[in-house]
């Protein structure tokens, strides 16, 4: 008989345990394959999301974006399509029974070779909006990480195997339900290719003054057909995602220099430290100075 997902899942659960002994975000062998193990639940924080699937083998997790919320579990898995700044809380994980889960890079080259040696896929008219999607786990896309795991035991097997079963859970995800946003990732000139490089500038260059007129052109779009596909693929305006990126890396300085909350509002591109503190506030829960103390009073993780 061939193994039930619930089976697969927990021998998944068994071989991500060894790349986990404590909390955080741990590396592996394969670059773009991540263990991510929490001991407790967590309030809502801000966090920023790549272009990733996560799967998770023990523990659930849900994370708003715009006004969407998803919730994904053993039986659920998320995907992001694309740089998306969010809020993330773990809602179920205790010391006996982590919160456990992988995470893999989406690469767009395979999704592009994916793409040339298959037929075109009639598209659903039910796609979701925002960059964002959570799905049924199957018995397949189980299996091909659970053979992905286990070819971190021996370098031949990671050099040899390894690549064909990413190129195999690619599939899987494009084959889905809401395939269509992961295929076009691998689509040159596609929506979200193109609003992928305004994200990636936008990461670069948050602290500069936002232009949506000029964000536009380098989509190649006019501001209004830009200004639309922006918040269909990210949840969020362009001046949204910019303030959501400015006040992350305002709240990272801060925790790492000694400096005050102007020269940090500065810095990230504010213009008025009060509007900065407002702005940190509605974010963050409280203002810069106070969340500070809270992050030292608090015991890093190993991420």
């Amino acid at each position: 008989m061939k193994p039930t997902q619930t089976e697969i899942t927990s021998n998944l659960l068994a071989d991500a345990l060894k790349y986990c002994d404590r909390e955080g975000i741990h590396e592996t062998p394969l670059p773009g394959l991540k263990v991510v193990r929490r001991e407790k639940t967590t309030e809502a924080s801000p966090g920023m999301y790549e272009s990733i699937v996560c799967l998770v083998l023990q523990g659930e997790k849900k994370v708003w974006s715009g006004k969407k919320i998803y919730r994904y579990d053993p039986e659920n898995y998320l995907v992001s399509c694309i740089d998306n700044p969010a809020t993330v809380q773990v809602v179920k994980a205790s010391a006996k029974q982590p919160f456990v889960g992988l995470t893999l890079e989406l690469q767009p080259s395979v999704v592009y070779d994916i793409l040339q040696e298959t037929s075109p896929t009639e598209v659903q008219n039910d796609q979701p909006g925002g960059g964002f999607f959570v799905e049924k786990v199957t018995v397949e896309l189980a299996g091909a990480f659970a053979r992905l795991m286990k070819t971190l035991e021996n370098k031949n097997d990671l050099k040899v195997l390894a690549p064909s079963i990413v190129r195999e859970i690619h599939y899987h995800l494009m084959s889905s339900r809401y395939g269509m946003k992961v295929r076009q990732l691998g689509v040159v000139g596609s929506k979200t290719q193109k609003i992928g490089k305004v994200v990636e500038h936008l990461r670069r260059d948050y602290a500069e003054p936002l232009s949506v007129a000029s964000l536009a052109r380098m989509a190649n779009m006019s501001p209004s057909a830009f200004h639309l596909h922006f918040r269909q693929v990210t949840s969020m305006s362009p001046l949204q995602y910019q303030k959501q990126i400015r006040l992350q890396e305002a709240r990272r300085i801060l925790s790492l220099e000694s400096t005050d909350a102007a020269s940090v509002a500065f810095k990230v591109g504010y213009e008025s430290p009060s509007q900065f503190s407002r702005e940190y506030r509605r974010l963050f829960g409280q203002p810069p100075m106070r969340d500070l103390d809270r992050l030292r009073m608090t015991v890093p993780s190993q991420d």
